[in-house]
């Protein structure tokens, strides 16, 4: 068993893994290799069997063309989730939870799916530990220019990563920070920052850089580039449905409220309606930056 400690947007996590060559797979999590520490807010170990009975599950998340994940609770009282790399594939991996997330054990079941496996329960898990921590993660696509991020929101398939690579090639001085998973962080000084992570989809970049936000901008796709500021309330349901969470479970829907509301009043929401252009790239800095 060998255990390893990552910093991720400022919380210390561990993984101990009984399969000391699946490391080598793993260099996503490299960037964020940090000191053993005996502050971690999430320990996940890997066991040759988990020990608990599956139960019959609260929530399946299952849309077609995206992995499977079920959460339910043993009758000991741990969470318990299941997860397979599509809805419709054989189940490659089980792990259970303590109440607050802070401890977990997982089982993996399909060796060939190995990595799909641990960065599904540790990209979970921590979605799950620190969003009363006053963490959130998203999904979304950021670029950073000028020492400041700007998070593209939009369901799979809207033009996020499109409209960051739009910044790339156009707006001058700019760099992807993540195109997945970044992880938003309310500081009690009031500063909200953003934060690179291990898990960014199918782009690989994993930083472990920070800037504070500059905005947030939803991805239409439109015949035509408009932008438009949204308002308060707007800006929290824009945000809502991009956040990784598990909403049934109180202590982690209210801490996910307290970080939404926090970051609805104090950071710049947009809706952008857009064509894949230069363009869009173009106007969404300008109305940003100024």
């Amino acid at each position: 068993m060998e255990k390893r400690y990552f910093e991720i947007a400022g919380y210390v996590v561990s993984l101990s893994l009984e399969d000391s060559a699946l490391w080598e797979r793993l260099g996503n999590y490299s960037p964020f290799i940090c000191p053993e520490s005996s502050n971690a807010v999430l320990e996940a170990r890997q066991v040759a069997s988990v020990g608990e009975t599956e139960p019959e599950p609260l929530l399946v998340s299952a849309d077609e063309g995206f992995p499977r994940i079920t959460i339910g609770k043993t009758v000991s009282g741990k969470w318990f989730f299941t997860m397979a790399p599509l809805h419709n594939r054989p189940t490659s991996c089980l792990c259970t939870a303590s109440e607050d997330f802070s401890s977990a054990e997982f089982e993996i079941l399909d060796k060939r799916n190995a990595v799909f496996s641990i960065n599904n329960v540790m990209m979970l898990l921590y979605a799950l530990r620190t969003s009363s921590l006053g963490c959130l993660e998203v999904h979304a696509s950021v670029i950073m220019k000028g020492g400041k991020g700007v998070a593209f929101l939009g369901k799979s398939g809207t033009g996020k990563s499109t409209h960051s690579r739009m910044w790339l090639e156009n707006i001058e001085g700019t760099e992807l920070l993540n195109d997945d998973n970044p992880v938003v962080r309310c500081h009690e000084d009031g500063r909200i920052i953003i934060y690179g992570s291990p898990w960014s989809g199918k782009t690989p970049c994993y930083k472990k850089l920070s800037v504070p936000l500059a905005g947030f901008v939803r991805i239409i796709q439109a015949p035509y580039n408009k932008i438009q500021r949204l308002s308060g309330f707007q800006a929290y349901a824009c945000l809502y449905p991009s956040v990784s969470a598990y909403r049934p479970e109180r202590k982690v829907a209210d801490g996910i409220h307290d970080s939404l509301s926090r970051v609805a009043a104090s950071i710049p929401f947009f809706n952008l309606e857009c064509l894949p252009d230069g363009d869009a790239a173009r106007l969404s800095f300008k109305t940003i930056y100024g």
